[in-house]
């Protein structure tokens, strides 16, 4: 679900959208296995209302769980927003039976089924005790679940955005020791 809010690059003036067309959506669920046994429409036409709505929940998202991360209550607005959406995903759903007890599964084509199974998720995040663990990155702003073992993690993911931090770092200290300013 995170993995959803961060279809952008740097926030608030992103210059990379992986949402951006009508036909993005269904890749983006597709490439991510986001959404089970939904008839998605690859390479097919998403309708601009149902494009619409998947950018607003992925901003209310943001708007959500970029606060939890940052210690700030969300706005009840969003909140409310998000349950009553997960709500109406909900009663859309089929509860299948799995080893480990009932999951929910959306069956309606499209990119609906896709919003539906992400705010159901972005629901059982919130509610869960490791939404604590959500934090955004200190090099890209991306969030993330730190499950590291002291939940100190800084970055999105070492080889990207912390070894960039290690290495300006690194330069830093090469540049102060040799007496350059």
């Amino acid at each position: 679900m995170l993995d959803y809010v961060n279809t952008v690059n740097g926030r608030p003036a992103f210059t990379r959208d992986d949402l951006a067309t009508t036909s993005d959506l269904a890749g983006w669920a597709g490439a991510a296995a986001a959404v089970h046994h939904v008839e998605l429409a690859i390479g097919g036409d998403v309708a601009p209302a149902h494009h619409r709505a998947a950018i607003e929940l992925r901003e209310r998202l943001y708007s959500v769980f970029g606060a939890i991360a940052t210690d700030v209550p969300p706005r009840p607005d969003d909140v409310r927003w998000l349950t009553e959406r997960a709500a109406d995903a909900l009663r859309r759903a089929e509860l299948v039976r799995t080893d480990a007890g009932y999951e929910a599964r959306w069956s309606h084509p499209g990119s609906e089924s896709v919003c539906d199974s992400v705010a159901d998720s972005a629901v059982n995040l919130l509610r869960s005790p490791i939404v604590r663990w959500v934090k955004a990155c200190d090099g890209c702003g991306w969030l993330y679940l730190d499950t590291s073992r002291s939940h100190g993690r800084r970055w999105c993911s070492m080889n990207a955005c912390g070894a960039r931090h290690k290495m300006r770092r690194y330069h830093q200290r090469r540049s102060h020791a040799a007496g350059e300013p």
